[in-house]
This record gives C-alpha cells, sequence and structure tokens, in this order.
C-alpha cells in the first residue's frame, strides 16, 4: 500500500473505533471483531504515549489504562500486548507470575499514528472483508457518491463486486455509511456522518427553505464559530431556535462540560476545524484538543468567584508547555478525571492539593491556538487555577450519554488507584515485586 492508501485505511480504523459503542448487536460486532480490537489496542496505546518519560510503566499502571480503553486483563496480556509487541509499538517484559516488569512504548516514533494502526492490524490479520469494510468506509469518507459509484471505487480497490455489495451492507448495518435518496441521481447516496453528515447532502435544501433573515444569521453564525473556536454557546449571535437548526444541520459541534460543583456549559466547535487544522493528525487528538481548550475555557469564564480563576488561559498553558506542570491547587486533584483518563495529564497530590503535568504537549500545543484565537490574549495575567470541569461530552452526536452516579463512583475511583500507582512508580515503591 501506498503511504496515502495506509493513512487513510488507518483513519478508517479511528471511525469504526469511535463509532465501537453505538455498535449494539452482537452478530455485527462479531463481523468486524478484528477492527473493534485493533481500535481499542490503539486508544490503549495512544494512552501510554509520554508517560515513560514520567513515570515508570508498572504492570498496575498499565492495567488500570487498559481498563479506561475498554481492555480486560485476559484480552490485554493475551492478545494486545503480544500484538502490539509484534508491530514494534511496544516492548514489554513478563515476570514468571505473569506480571508487567518493564515496558517501553514507540508510539509515534518509527511512523505515524495512523501508519502504525495499520501495522497493528496486519499482525492482527485482517480478513478481505475487513479490508473491504474498511475501503468502503473510507471511500464515503472521501466524498459522498452515488450508490453504484461508491461500489465501483471500492471494485477498483482490487475487491470483487460481491465483496464490495458485502462491505457495504455491512458498513449501513453498522452505521459508519449512511444513505439518502437522491432524485437528481434516481438513486441513494452513500457518504460517512463522521466526516459529511448530512450537512452536505441536504444543507442546500434546508437552507433554501429558510427565511432569508434566518439563512443569513444561520450563515453569519457558522462564521462566528468557524472563527472562534471554542466559543460559549451564550456568546453565539442567534436566536436558540437558529442555533438548534445548525447543531442539527451540522453546522456547529457542541462540547458540554461539567463541574463537580454541578456548574455546566457548552462551547462550540465548527465542523470544518478539521479540514484545515495541520496540527492534529488524527480524529481522536482533535477529540482530545476539544476537550483540553474546553477545559480551559470553562476555568476562564465560567470559574466560580473566590475559586481561583484562570485569569489568563494563555499563560497557563505555555506555562504548562513551559514547565511541564502547575499548581498545586485543591480542586486540580478533583476535576480531571476525563483528562487524566484519555492520558494527556497527570494530577499529583500533595498535602491535600495537587499538582497538574503535561503529558501530551501536543494536544496542548495545538489548542494553544484556538486559545488565543478565542480569548484574544496578550499572554499577560496571574497563573492561577479554578474549579475544573469533571465531565465532557464530545459533540459529535452526542453519542455518550451522561455519566451516571455509580459510573461515575467507579471513575473516579479507579482514577484514584491510577494517581497511587503513578506515586509508586515515581518512587520505584512498588510492593508488588
Amino acid at each position: 500500500m501506498q503511504g496515502d492508501d495506509i493513512k487513510r485505511l488507518g483513519r478508517a480504523v479511528v471511525f469504526v473505533h469511535q463509532h465501537d459503542q453505538k455498535i449494539a448487536d452482537h452478530h455485527v460486532r462479531a463481523e468486524i471483531e478484528v477492527l473493534l480490537l485493533t481500535g481499542k489496542a490503539m486508544d490503549f496505546a495512544a494512552r501510554l504515549k509520554g508517560h515513560q518519560a514520567i513515570f515508570p510503566l508498572t504492570h498496575e499502571l498499565v492495567q488500570q489504562y487498559a481498563k479506561f480503553a475498554g481492555l480486560g486483563f485476559l484480552e490485554l496480556s493475551n492478545t494486545v500486548l503480544p500484538a502490539l509487541k509484534r508491530a514494534g509499538l511496544i516492548d514489554y517484559s513478563l515476570s514468571d507470575q505473569g506480571r508487567i516488569v518493564g515496558l517501553d512504548e514507540y508510539i509515534g516514533v518509527s511512523a505515524t499514528v495512523t501508519e502504525q494502526t495499520v501495522q497493528l492490524l496486519n499482525v492482527l490479520m485482517p480478513q478481505r472483508s475487513d479490508l473491504a469494510f474498511l475501503h468502503s468506509v473510507e471511500v464515503a469518507a472521501i466524498a459522498p457518491l452515488a450508490e453504484s459509484d461508491h461500489l465501483q471505487e471500492v471494485v477498483s480497490r482490487g475487491f470483487g463486486e460481491a465483496e464490495a455489495a458485502s462491505a457495504l451492507t455491512l458498513a449501513k448495518a453498522v452505521g459508519l455509511n449512511l444513505t439518502v435518496p437522491s432524485a437528481e441521481l434516481n438513486e441513494r447516496v452513500v457518504y460517512s456522518p463522521y466526516v459529511w453528515g448530512t450537512r452536505q447532502l441536504s444543507l442546500a435544501k434546508f437552507l433554501r427553505e429558510l427565511p432569508p433573515n434566518e439563512r443569513d444569521a444561520l450563515l453569519g453564525m457558522s462564521e462566528q464559530v468557524l472563527a472562534t473556536p471554542g466559543i460559549h454557546m451564550s456568546k453565539l449571535v442567534a436566536t436558540p431556535a437558529v442555533i438548534r437548526s445548525a447543531r442539527n444541520a451540522g453546522l456547529i459541534q457542541a462540547a458540554n462540560v461539567q463541574s463537580s460543583t454541578g456548574n455546566g456549559s457548552t462551547y462550540v466547535f465548527s465542523p470544518l476545524l478539521e479540514a484545515e487544522d495541520n496540527l492534529c493528525t488524527t480524529t481522536e487528538a482533535f477529540h482530545l484538543r476539544k476537550l483540553f481548550v474546553a477545559h480551559i475555557l470553562f476555568g476562564h469564564e465560567r470559574a466560580i468567584a473566590g475559586g481561583g480563576i484562570i485569569h489568563s488561559p494563555t499563560v497557563l498553558v505555555n506555562a504548562l508547555l513551559r514547565r511541564g506542570v502547575v499548581g498545586p491547587a485543591t480542586n486540580i486533584g478533583t476535576d480531571y478525571y476525563l483528562l487524566e483518563a484519555a492520558g494527556v495529564v497527570a494530577v499529583e497530590p500533595d498535602a491535600g492539593r495537587a499538582y497538574l503535568r503535561l503529558v501530551k504537549p501536543e494536544i496542548a500545543e495545538a489548542g494553544l491556538d484556538w486559545i488565543r484565537r478565542i480569548t484574544d490574549s496578550a499572554g499577560t495575567g496571574e497563573l492561577t487555577l479554578n474549579q475544573r470541569p469533571a465531565s465532557f461530552q464530545k459533540p459529535e452526536d452526542m453519542r455518550t450519554e451522561e455519566t451516571t452516579g455509580a459510573a461515575n463512583e467507579l471513575m473516579v475511583a479507579s482514577i484514584n488507584e491510577l494517581r497511587k500507582e503513578m506515586q509508586r512508580a515515581a518512587r520505584r515503591d512498588d510492593p508488588w515485586s
């Protein structure tokens, strides 16, 4: 495969992984088992990236990050770790008791993450049906095509007509490819909801049916969101009805953040940002960037008075990039659960307060550009911290429902165990060794 083909297939695996939790049919899940496992394994590996420079990756740390990626220990030890090692993404050794006694990761070192995703997929030995499925997903991401043209494009990549038809049928059953009828083409159009959504297919008709003033307001708001990524929803120059229409049509994406104190806020981004962005190489990195920016903006704009407001987001992020750590502050220890689980930051408790250590500087560096655009900061101000969002809902489709109390308690308990293990690792104090 050529380099572009590898990147596209890697991106298709990312789409499959993003869609994982929306696939409820067990038969369908079994059909794409290898692709789902590849996505989870790369999710796990990406969480490990950069940690060994701060904390040795002990058995407990690796197991905790595997849980966050949805991997049980048997699947991790019997399948995922050996496959990652054969793909050259990690190296590790085991004790006589089967415990991980040393792990080094090479994520993004020898190749890009998307290229390494395909390396791992090849190790897991996909069937032709798996590859045809990925090509169908990738073709639908390139452009919305008439169904006959879509099938022909998959066939041109080395698959039979029956294989292409089966792949498209499966992609539609999974929900990764959607179809809509086209009166102009007299057949159905196939498209990827993760790239095109409905906006490229029905947006023109949708806008034409709006009154002129609403149409102008909708387009103006779209430009506003594109120019100021992460703008608070209350600052949009549009009525609530127009905002709802924009979200339904796919013109804007909304990211919800919720403070541990109960305060919530919604920030919006343009779906066109990913197409113009050169700093984030994968969709998952793009989501992490939104997650990071939403946290910083919440602390700047919606902080509880007296709790320590982020007076200058630019100053804080620059300090985090320069020093690698900010703090201490009491609230750091309670409000970074999702960023920790994603491996973007590490929280280090210290005598009732906590430090925030940056693990993935590329995410913060990429997010800094958006923060500058939204705050128009000159980089001056004091470096203080406040209550942080405790939960984040990805904007695409609002696909993850609000965390229940029991699930949130489990997440908090897991993060607390993760922090304890990081402290042990930093001290080389492993009680099980």
